[in-house]
């Protein structure tokens, strides 16, 4: 027997199907879904008994909005399953747009190998001397494609936000980092999911960000995943840099996280809210490649 793709097209058949269908069915998200049908008298609200219920007012017109919202059909195809797609695919295939069933089921990540160690990916060890400058990269899947088993590296890895950091040789030759992985902002759940993973308990992660509130949230997911693996780099002359570089706007700009942050007993994030508090304002990531000493981590 179909099943419904999911639990609101359930709901559209049943409607289609039966006429009605008792008002406790619709809740959470089914109930905004069903708000422009109710108000444009395409269903409507009634009391049966001592209950209510949803009845079908204007049958073509619930025909023509599912068919706008399913164009393949409420039902899953026999035969056909999510596993045989790609997730936009998929969702392509069912709702005639790619982004119905939310983002990408895989991700491209940027990576230095700036160290002797490889870099394994599936059966095959990658080294930094293969390409100018170590630069490479890896397609990350969700756990659930088995078929591409995540990367491997047992070394000192640096998250790194900026792309201007990123492709720069000091800092990683100062700081003896073996593989940078390249952010260029927030780290996705999946990026960070791989890096706490068991796979990867022979690395330990520094995170090179922003000195602002959302610098110091990035730090903190990896720290909330994997403890003392997790490390925030602090230059030793950090105060220097927020006194000479410091930037009002990158402060006012997430100062709603600031709350979150003051709570965390992380040192090294202390240390970074009292010189924002001090000098009223934050310091971008690129101030660590205006020539000062790049030594020192927390």
């Amino acid at each position: 027997m179909p099943t419904p793709l999911d639990p609101f097209a359930g709901l559209l058949a049943d409607l289609r199907e039966q006429g009605s269908i008792p008002h406790s069915r619709v809740r959470g998200k089914s109930s905004d879904r069903l708000l422009p049908l109710l108000h444009a008298d395409v269903l409507q609200a009634v009391r049966v008994g001592a209950g209510r219920a949803i009845v079908v007012r204007n049958p073509e017109a619930l025909r023509a909005f599912i068919d706008k919202q399913y164009p393949a059909g409420l039902m899953h195809p026999e035969g056909a399953d999510e596993e045989d797609f790609d997730r936009r695919t998929f969702a392509l295939s069912r709702h005639r747009n790619t982004k119905a069933m939310g983002g990408l089921d895989f991700e491209i990540v940027e990576f230095r190998l700036t160290g002797k160690l490889p870099l394994q990916i599936g059966h095959r060890l990658v080294f930094g001397s293969g390409t100018p400058g170590g630069f490479g990269a890896f397609v990350l899947h969700d756990r659930r494609h088995d078929e591409f088993p995540l990367p491997v590296f047992n070394g000192r890895v640096a998250s790194c936000e900026n792309p201007t950091v990123f492709i720069a040789d000091a800092p990683w030759k100062n700081d003896s980092i073996d593989l940078v992985i390249a952010t260029y902002g927030r780290m996705s759940r999946r990026l960070v999911a791989w890096l706490s993973s068991p796979i990867m308990s022979g690395s330990t992660i520094t995170h090179y960000g922003d000195y602002d509130p959302v610098g110091l949230s990035e730090f903190l997911r990896l720290n909330s995943a994997m403890g003392e693996r997790a490390s925030l780099f602090l230059p030793d002359n950090l105060e220097e840099l927020f006194h000479t570089y410091q930037q009002r706007d990158l402060l006012a700009a997430s100062s709603r996280l600031l709350p979150k942050l003051a709570g965390s007993a992380h040192p090294g994030v202390q240390r970074v809210l009292s010189l924002m508090q001090e000098y009223a304002g934050g310091l971008e990531h690129e101030a660590l490649l205006t020539g000062y000493p790049l030594k020192g981590r927390l």
